[in-house]
């Protein structure tokens, strides 16, 4: 009896509502039983949504209170979700294959953070307790972690480990192997933060607002670079990277989306 009420519970749990789009604005669409759906506010998520961005950012709340945000031209892919707390079953893993994510962690990466895993083409992402972003490209990898740390693994066989703390920021410069794509070098630099605020100060998540100065102006000091396979950090101009703050950290203090959707401030009203 227990386990054909197991099996009806997972039944449920395949089809069920695992989150919503709190708030989209512009061109947004979710790819969902090889069907393209346009976003609209309060739309459901399922496991293995592929949410894409084109000129739109959009801003989505899980179940167990997870808010992410996504900026223009983002593709992110929710390949698990699993949050029943009664029954003590958790786990997500969403796959960033572009664009620009802001994560507020919630319950699952709070009670088990190894099973709250963001992924990219080269790079496992473990939260824990965090407010963070990342900014992903052909070339790069541009972190930045506000509150909490988050630990980097990659995919170079090298089991190398990368901790990165509230205050800190780093660029990963992205390279081909073979068919494969990986971690070529990377810099961290500690952010030091000075006290200059602008008037959005205010400005909620759930206000629709697109807001396009910073709260906080911020300064770089380089902590650590490094190289892996001999792989340098340069830009387009093949001249090397030396300040990886571009994404700057605004929104209250709670993120740094260049894009103007905030998840710093969830439940707020939304303002016209």
């Amino acid at each position: 009896m227990k386990f054909l009420l197991l099996i009806a519970i997972m039944s449920t749990l395949l089809l069920a509502e695992i989150g919503k789009v709190i708030v989209v604005n512009g061109e947004a669409s979710i790819e969902r039983d090889v069907k393209v759906i346009k976003v609209n506010n309060d739309m459901g998520l399922f496991k293995q949504d592929i949410v894409e961005t084109g000129d739109g950012r959009l801003q989505m709340h899980f179940n167990d209170n997870s808010v992410i945000s996504l900026g223009k031209e983002s593709r992110f892919i929710i390949e698990e979700y699993l949050y029943v707390n009664d029954y003590n079953r958790v786990a997500a893993t969403f796959k960033i294959e572009k664009g620009f994510v802001k994560t507020i962690t919630g319950a699952i990466g709070k009670m088990m953070p190894e099973l709250f895993v963001f992924e990219t083409s080269t790079t496992k992402i473990t939260p824990n307790g965090t407010i963070w972003s990342v900014k992903v490209d052909e070339n790069s990898e541009e972190y930045i972690v506000n509150e909490g740390k988050i630990t980097l693994s990659f995919n170079d066989n090298k089991e190398r480990v990368i901790e990165l703390n509230a205050g800190e920021s780093m660029i990963l410069e992205v390279g081909s192997l073979g068919a494969n794509k990986v971690v070529k070098g990377f810099k961290k630099v500690k952010i030091a933060k000075n006290d200059k605020k602008n008037s959005k100060e205010e400005s909620s998540l759930n206000e629709e607002s697109v807001y396009e100065n910073s709260v906080e102006q911020n300064n770089a000091v380089i902590i650590e670079d490094n190289n892996i396979n001999e792989g340098t950090i340069v830009n387009e101009q093949g001249e090397i990277v030396e300040d990886p703050t571009s994404i700057d950290d605004g929104n209250n203090g709670h993120g740094n989306d260049p894009d103007g959707i905030d998840p710093s401030n969830p439940g707020k009203g939304k303002s016209k």
